[in-house]
């Protein structure tokens, strides 16, 4: 039973860690947040960050993390060619795919948002899956509703964009909280 508590507090964390970073990125974006709530979501996103992958979750958002630290180097370091698990081939038989791109030391991804998933993987659940996407309902509604009652006459484009993706994101996250 607390395990269970334990799998699914976790996985609360990691959805409301990634919604507190999408919302940060997309406020950036936007341009219509004052600094005191992108402060708020950086600090409810680093918060919950490392309260659901600790220390090293923080570290590969970083993008820090050293060797051993994620199941990927650590496969790169096993004997014989690494290759594409799906094709049965080794990397340099397929230079098609994003593999190649990939096969120095440099790191995973060089963009903050793109290394977000690696860093939440190990407390990803379903919990996390219905939290994202009651989290992108509610930030799609709530982008609209400020819209709607906007007091200017010309509303800022960027609460129809991040009402848009939230609403979207929303629908397509309902398929894997029913898989």
């Amino acid at each position: 039973m607390r395990s269970a508590i334990a799998r699914a507090l976790r996985g609360t964390l990691a959805a409301v860690s990634l919604l507190a970073f999408v919302g940060l990125f997309l406020a950036l974006e936007a341009r219509v947040t004052s600094p005191p709530v992108l402060g708020g979501l950086l600090a409810v996103g680093t918060g919950a960050l490392l309260a659901a992958g600790g220390r090293p979750a923080l570290r590969r958002l970083l993008g820090r993390a050293g060797r051993g630290d994620d199941a990927e180097t650590a496969r790169d370091d096993d004997t014989g060619p690494a290759g594409d698990a799906w094709l049965d081939e080794a990397d340099d038989d397929t230079p098609w795919t994003d593999r190649s791109d990939r096969a120095g030391d440099v790191p995973e991804a060089d963009w903050a948002p793109a290394r977000l998933e690696p860093a939440l993987g190990d407390a990803w659940n379903r919990w996390s899956d219905v939290t994202l996407t009651v989290g992108l309902a509610a930030l799609g509604v709530g982008s609209f509703a400020l819209l709607a009652a906007y007091p200017g006459e010309n509303p800022p484009l960027g609460l129809l964009v991040t009402g848009l993706f939230g609403i979207n994101g929303a629908l397509v996250s309902l398929a894997f909280v029913f898989k």
